[in-house]
């Protein structure tokens, strides 16, 4: 409902538009030395073309209406947006009109049937198509764009969460390369007594990783604490 109101809003206002433009480039023919006449007498000139402008333009809307309507109801059931296609409507649709002031004429009475009746009525035609296409003839059954949809982060496939290690921790053992930087920290007494009298000793580079997998995450972040020799911790 709410697109065929916009689309009847939208042919309404090239109607309205392609008249008003019809209405002057008619108001001109009929007084082409409209603009020539004295500049104190311009305002008063112009006044008046526009006047003339809107009269036409309104016995031009109520005679093209139905030829309009019907125009617009092919262009937008079948996406007609091409200007050949409007400026040859307009220029048959002021044909019509010519043959309709042709067939109204009195005998005896001055005629319209003359070159340059006709070359004005088939430039208002030629204008009124031009400006329809204009204001609503290029949109013609265009459907409102959607935008795509907003999709979540593609969860990568290659590490699935475990569950399984989800309350789990496990104590893992790495040696570290001979060249890193050690840290300098003095074992507290407790723990060399431990390895005095058991007769263990770590070795200089061995690293104790100790991780824990909560629940809420799939990989396991991983707490480091190396361990030094009771000899070479001594010495500090």
């Amino acid at each position: 409902m709410r697109r065929f109101v916009g689309t009847l809003a939208r042919i309404v206002f090239g109607l309205t538009l392609a008249s008003l433009a019809a209405g002057l480039v008619t108001t001109l023919f009929v007084d082409i030395d409209v603009l020539s006449g004295p500049l104190d007498r311009l305002p008063k000139t112009v006044g008046e073309t526009i006047d003339l402008a809107l009269l036409a333009a309104t016995h031009i809307a109520i005679f093209a209406s139905v030829f309009v309507l019907i125009t617009a109801a092919i262009g937008e059931c079948f996406s007609i947006r091409a200007l050949p296609f409007y400026l040859l409507v307009g220029v048959m649709i002021a044909f019509l009109g010519f043959s309709a002031q042709y067939a109204s004429e009195v005998a005896g009475q001055p005629t319209i049937l003359n070159n340059y009746a006709v070359k004005a009525f088939l430039t208002v035609g030629f204008f009124g198509g031009f400006v329809y296409w204009l204001a609503a003839g290029q949109f013609a059954g265009r459907r409102p764009e959607i935008s795509p949809t907003l999709n979540p982060a593609p969860v990568s496939e290659t590490t699935p969460p475990d569950t399984n290690d989800a309350d789990e921790a496990r104590v893992v053992i790495t040696h570290p390369s001979a060249g890193a930087p050690q840290p300098r920290w003095r074992m507290p007494k407790l723990e060399r007594l431990k390895f005095a009298k058991r007769g263990e000793q770590a070795g200089p580079s061995d690293e104790i990783t100790v991780s824990a997998a909560p629940a809420t995450q799939s990989r396991t972040p991983a707490i480091s604490v190396p361990l030094l020799s009771a000899t070479s911790r001594t010495r500090d």
